[in-house]
């Protein structure tokens, strides 16, 4: 009797348990009390800093209400104003002036030609100081003006057919930034390097044939690169070779034989790492010091692929599903080192 009490209460405490760290993880919207714009949301709300840090802060939702200029009162707390996917060209910017805690501005879905609509030319009036965070993907951009204190800039999905590096001059301190999606063909040299702080860069869906060696000069704190769905036939090394500090670098889904050759950082290659690229026939990882593992499943889906070169790694095995995985394999450089490790993974 007291065996089965026991039991009894250890599922009770184990379901306690289970429903408080339940109830943790699940995150509440707060009310607060000011006075909204009308058809607006006034609450305060999760957020998430640049640097991760996560904290509530007060928020003002006026997302899909057709609008054609800034809701009214805005409450001076307001961290956060969304105004997505409304009827908006410009904005009044002494308005905003008067948000001293404005840090994040979502203006995606828009009607926006230029970025200057948000800047105050004005000496005496400062641009925004406090924003670091904004959103305005899918508008219709094609000039663009900076805004000083800045950390992350969405531009995805607009009409930008080049890139300026004028733009960027006055974004010293820039972290993120995201161009997917606009209709850049040609990168500029040094298009990027007043950017001293960028550490990760989205330039996706742009349909870029290549890169100028020093289309990437300057990028000295960039850690992640993407050139997702593009139409790169090689892979820019000699670009690539100017990024030192280079983490995470993203090229699927281009029309590529690809080469991860000579970067210092390289420690491995995880599982589908390349699964968006079923066209590769010839993949060459050489020269990495620090390369020392290749997940099993990390070619998965490289049906099509016939050469392999994995010369001058820190590599010591190759698993054998890395092999099975790749049924067209014709050629593997070291030949010495796939016999062997191919043979042990047998045993």
């Amino acid at each position: 009797m007291l065996r089965v009490s026991m039991v009894l209460l250890q599922r009770q405490l184990v379901l306690c348990v289970w429903v408080c760290v339940s109830s943790a993880l699940v995150v509440h919207s707060l009310p607060w009390s000011v006075s909204c714009p009308a058809g607006c949301v006034c609450q305060i709300k999760p957020w998430f800093s640049p640097q991760s840090f996560s904290c509530e802060v007060p928020t003002v939702d006026c997302n899909n209400l057709f609008l054609t200029q800034l809701p009214t009162p805005l409450p001076l707390d307001t961290h956060t104003l969304c105004l997505q996917s409304n009827l908006l060209s410009a904005l009044e910017t002494p308005l905003l002036q008067t948000l001293p805690n404005l840090t994040e501005l979502d203006l995606s879905q828009n009607r926006f030609s230029s970025v200057r609509t948000l800047t105050s030319t004005q000496p005496q009036t400062p641009s925004l100081r406090s924003l670091l965070s904004l959103h305005m993907e899918e508008n219709q951009l094609r000039a663009f003006s900076g805004l000083g204190s800045l950390l992350r800039l969405h531009l995805n999905n607009n009409h930008l057919t080049s890139i300026d590096p004028l733009w960027f001059t006055t974004l010293p301190c820039l972290q993120v930034l995201m161009l997917g999606g606009n209709p850049v063909e040609v990168l500029p040299e040094r298009g990027f390097q007043a950017l001293v702080s960028l550490r990760s860069l989205v330039l996706g869906g742009m349909g870029l044939k290549g890169l100028p060696e020093r289309a990437l000069e300057g990028l000295d704190s960039l850690e992640s690169l993407s050139f997702y769905d593009n139409l790169l036939t090689t892979v820019p090394t000699q670009a690539l070779r100017r990024l030192p500090g280079l983490k995470f670098l993203d090229l699927n889904k281009n029309r590529l034989k690809l080469g991860l050759n000579n970067m210092e950082e390289l420690v491995a290659i995880e599982r589908a790492a390349m699964e968006n690229l079923p066209e590769l026939t010839k993949l060459e990882i050489t020269n990495n010091p620090r390369l020392s593992y290749i997940h099993p499943q990390a070619f998965f889906q490289l049906g099509r692929l016939e050469s392999l070169m994995l010369n001058s790694n820190a590599l010591t095995a190759l698993h054998q599903h890395t092999v099975l995985s790749l049924p067209r394999l014709r050629e593997v450089n070291p030949l010495t080192f796939f016999t062997f490790c191919y043979v042990t993974a047998l045993f």
